[in-house]
């Protein structure tokens, strides 16, 4: 019956597309917040999205955990990734344009510079947007960084970095499709992978995804790809090549990194970027005893015992997590 009821013609399809502003400021989002570094209690960092014709709700995780073990508060993370300021003859950092519409109780209502777009950032009860946002406008005026978020026109420091960097600038515009329709399905990653650990990072006119799966959990990159792309709920995408390691024979006394599948999907008709999958098998190569981190940031139990299962030690592997926009710099080199 509730299938029946989405797939009904006078019923709003679930996952509208958008376009323009809205588009760009929720793929903005996406790619600020899905770096690598951390872990939460859901890939990404997002709860869930509750996706609308002319905005979008995000639900944040209520802390992150980075590599070294520091315990952060996600809303704050999220605003350290977010909030644009400016280094003065160097660049723009967060998103530029990214204003303050709105504070309702936890939740941050986010839009662009002369825009009518709007993402709602929804933090756990309690969240003080209001002291966050004026501890880090205070913390960037001290360091000879200008806060930019308050300004009700694009400034000149946004200004010259667009024009400074025009070719990144309409390379990730390209792209901004790809990361709205992705935040808008952003339970994929969670309902349909297999994957424990999911960063992302832009490099030239790709969108890049590693996904990390243990030895003990089958890899399932097909039923990821098929859901990804099914013809009614799911991208305008097919796959324009790729390379599956699933057959070829590993050497099982190897501890780290063991193979990976790579998919490259391009839209079928739009000439614009692309989205890369790295779907990686074999043990935990990211921090140690990853499942009691992940258990100790909230993970749904379910999630858990299909993606880390207890059985077998691999689970608890010790070692670095390396930060991927390194590795993207080097990619890109």
């Amino acid at each position: 019956m509730a299938r029946d009821a989405l797939h009904g013609g006078d019923n709003e399809h679930p996952v509208p597309d958008v376009a323009g502003d809205q588009a760009r400021l929720e793929a903005e989002i996406l790619a600020k917040l899905g770096t690598g570094g951390q872990w939460w209690s859901h890939p990404l960092g997002i709860a869930h999205v509750r996706p609308a014709s002319a905005s979008a709700l995000v639900q944040l995780d209520s802390h992150t955990t980075f590599s070294s073990g520091t315990r952060y508060p996600r809303s704050a993370h999220a605003l350290d990734r977010l909030l644009p300021s400016a280094e003065p003859g160097v660049q723009v950092t967060g998103v530029i344009g990214l204003r303050v519409a709105d504070i309702e109780g936890a939740d941050l209502h986010l839009t662009l510079s002369g825009s009518a777009c709007r993402v709602v950032l929804r933090g756990t009860p309690g969240t003080r947007w209001d002291v966050l946002l004026d501890e880090r406008w205070h913390r960037y005026e001290e360091a000879g960084c200008p806060p930019l978020w308050r300004s009700p026109s694009l400034t000149d420091y946004e200004s010259r970095d667009i024009h400074g960097f025009a070719e990144t600038w309409k390379a990730e515009r390209d792209l901004d499709w790809l990361g709205s329709a992705l935040l808008r399905r952003i339970a994929l990653f969670h309902t349909a992978g297999s994957a424990y650990s999911t960063r992302s990072w832009i490099t030239g006119d790709e969108w890049i995804f590693e996904l990390d799966t243990v030895l003990e959990v089958p890899l399932g990159h097909d039923h990821f790809l098929t859901r990804l792309t099914d013809s009614v709920w799911g991208l305008a995408l097919r796959i324009t090549r790729h390379h599956c390691s699933c057959a070829e024979p590993r050497d099982p006394h190897e501890r780290f990194y063991l193979r990976q599948c790579t998919y490259h999907l391009t839209h079928p008709v739009l000439p614009l970027g692309g989205l890369q999958l790295r779907f990686r098998h074999g043990h935990p190569v990211y921090g140690s005893d990853i499942r009691t981190t992940l258990e100790r940031l909230g993970s749904p139990s379910k999630w858990l015992d299909r993606v880390l299962p207890t059985t077998g030690s691999e689970a608890r592997t010790v070692s670095h997590r390396r930060d991927p926009s390194v590795r993207a710099e080097a990619e890109a080199r």
